[in-house]
């Protein structure tokens, strides 16, 4: 039968634990030099959104975007979505209508899919990357850490694809399950309840944050959330 321990009595197991030490910072660097302010500000501004309804008009000799086009219900007119690549990973995703009414969780789910449909948020792929560099990303050795890790195409006209080795900066101990799902999806938090804001990053982030429990428990104390330790501990 499970125990749940009182706040009190909590707090006094993690003290006497150490477990309410603080937030644990860990230099490091990534392989590409990403800019999250660049990125978030395209798709945010509406440049993005512009430039593939103009893409529908010119290749259907059309003036004016019919709603199914305007509205991003693509699913209007494509019963074959998860099959177009590019632009499956994003847009089947969206045409979820509670995802589509939260502005600011669906600007970092577009590249960190497993947000909304998963317990871990993803790093995103080189697969995610090319979607839309498709003439690829080369970025030569020369001291600043940046590498040659996506590239796409050769003289001999193969393709080939290297993935990014992404550093991951923030994590949890490993005695934790956390789910996106339940916290981002459910419970209806935005991102940066956790993270950083990333609008205003551009370059990225180069610090390993390991979570610590009080951060958890001081934000489930004020939400009302479960207290119980297995809850959390599997």
């Amino acid at each position: 039968m499970r125990r749940v321990l009182t706040c009190a009595c909590l707090g006094a197991v993690l003290l006497a634990d150490g477990c309410s030490r603080p937030t644990i910072d860990v230099p490091t660097r990534q392989p590409i030099d990403f800019s999250h302010k660049q990125h978030l500000a395209y798709f945010s501004s509406g440049a993005h959104r512009t430039e593939k309804i103009k893409m529908h008009l010119d290749l259907f000799s059309m003036d004016t975007a019919p709603p199914e086009l305007a509205e991003g219900r693509c699913v209007a007119c494509h019963d074959d979505l998860p099959d177009r690549k590019p632009c499956a990973g994003c847009h089947v995703q969206f045409q979820n209508a509670a995802l589509r009414s939260q502005k600011e969780v669906r600007r970092c789910v577009a590249c960190h899919r497993g947000a909304w449909g998963g317990s871990e948020a993803l790093i995103p792929s080189a697969a995610t990357c090319l979607a839309c560099h498709e003439a690829g990303i080369r970025e030569a050795p020369d001291g600043t850490g940046r590498l040659v890790l996506v590239r796409k195409g050769d003289p001999k006209g193969t393709r080939t694809t290297e993935d990014v080795p992404w550093v991951r900066i923030n994590t949890m101990p490993p005695s934790v399950y956390f789910s996106h799902t339940a916290h981002v999806r459910f419970a209806k938090m935005p991102c940066t309840a956790c993270h950083q804001d990333m609008r205003t990053l551009a370059s990225t982030p180069s610090v390993v944050r390991v979570f610590a429990m009080m951060d958890c428990l001081t934000c489930h104390k004020q939400t009302g959330a479960k207290m119980d330790c297995l809850s959390c501990h599997k």
